[in-house]
Formats: C-alpha cells, sequence, structure tokens
C-alpha cells in the first residue's frame, strides 16, 4: 500500500484535519447567526412639533454656535455656516426650523446630497440648539 492509500485510511491523520473544518464551519454559523440576531442601532427620534426653548435666546445660540464648529464646520458646512461642501446657512429666507430639526435628526441621502443622522449622537435639546444657530445664521448676510 502506498503512503498516499495509507493516509486517506488512516482516521488518525485525517481527525485533526476534519475537526479543524467543522471548528471553523461552526464558527462561521455562529457568527452569522448572531449578525442577524444582533438589536439594530437605535432609531433617531421623529421631530416634535416645536421647540422646547425660545429659539431666539442668546445662550442657546452660542450652545448651537460651539457645538455647530465642534462637528459640523470644518468639512461639511464650513466655518460660521458658509464655504463648505453643504450650501451657505447664511442669507436663507427659505430656512424652516421644524425641517432643519428633521434633518439633522434623521439624516439626508438623496443621491450626492448626503448627510449624517445626528439623533442618536445628540439629544433633541443639543438639536434643537443648532438649529437655533443655524437660524440665526440665516438672516445674516452672506460673505462669500
Amino acid at each position: 500500500m502506498t503512503d498516499a492509500a495509507n493516509a486517506a485510511r488512516s482516521p488518525g491523520r485525517r481527525g485533526p484535519v476534519a475537526a479543524l473544518v467543522i471548528a471553523g464551519a461552526l464558527l462561521a454559523a455562529s457568527v452569522a447567526a448572531l449578525a442577524h440576531t444582533s438589536p439594530p442601532p437605535p432609531e433617531p427620534t421623529a421631530a416634535p412639533g416645536a421647540p422646547p426653548f425660545d429659539l431666539a435666546d442668546p445662550a442657546r445660540i452660542d450652545a448651537g454656535r460651539k457645538r455647530f464648529n465642534q462637528t459640523c464646520a470644518a468639512y461639511c458646512h464650513g466655518n460660521g455656516g458658509e464655504g463648505g461642501k453643504a450650501p451657505n446657512f447664511k442669507g436663507r429666507p427659505d430656512f424652516v426650523p421644524e425641517a432643519a430639526f428633521e434633518t439633522i435628526t434623521n439624516g439626508r441621502n438623496s443621491g450626492a446630497d448626503v448627510m449624517p443622522p445626528w439623533g442618536t449622537a445628540f439629544s433633541p435639546e443639543q438639536i434643537w440648539e443648532l438649529v437655533a444657530y443655524l437660524r440665526q445664521l440665516s438672516t445674516e448676510a452672506p460673505t462669500r
């Protein structure tokens, strides 16, 4: 008998390889099952009917400005709400606070116009502070 024939008949040589193949298949099946049973990420909240505070409150506008400068200005919306990849916020008579709240909360994905949702990163109050700042910017004359 040849060595190849003996190896094929010898359970001792196939055992470790077969065990590894079976263990790998079980591991892959377990990972796939976990991937399908993991809970989905939390859903962003829908826009409430009205802001919980006056959008003209200077303290809320300032809080929104600080948050905007930390998370929104660098790449997408530009410093002071103009000059970024997205449309300018300054000089926008068409600004609608509730629509801004909805977009910040749930994001937008319409072709090349993409914005990530922030509804799970910020509280509704923090989003309304951003809206207060954007509302303020919309009343200012564009500088660019």
